[in-house]
């Protein structure tokens, strides 16, 4: 079941449009254990980066990534939800005038941590 959600993770975070991913900041730790952490604008882009620094990392081995298990948190100055509403306005009052909105989201508001393991293919 977990196999299959993290297949789908997987598949979204590709989707989503990154065509290119960082690498992640990789822990190794004993048995082929390894953590990474990936900082991202998005929380698809942090998995998908996760994602990619285990898979390159395992590759690199000759072997496949297993996640074990992965976590995602907004590390934004103001909420999520209050950056969105924040934009929304000042793109409504600056329309009036033809300038735009700036981004007050951050290129690091989202953190990654996921657990994962090499094995044998």
């Amino acid at each position: 079941m977990h196999q299959k959600l993290y297949i789908a993770y997987f598949a979204a975070a590709v989707l989503s449009g990154c065509a290119t991913h960082r690498m992640g900041n990789v822990i190794p730790a004993e048995n082929n254990l390894y953590q990474v952490i990936s900082i991202e604008k998005t929380e698809e882009a942090a998995l998908a980066s996760a994602l990619y620094s285990a898979e390159t990392t395992c590759k690199q081995r000759q072997l496949r990534h297993i996640v074990l298990s992965h976590k995602t948190e907004y590390k934004g100055i103001v909420s999520a939800e209050a950056g969105e509403t924040i934009e929304k306005v000042l793109e409504i009052i600056l329309s009036e005038s033809g300038k735009k909105a700036p981004d007050v989201s951050g290129d690091n508001d989202y953190r990654t941590t996921m657990q994962f393991k090499c094995e044998s293919k």
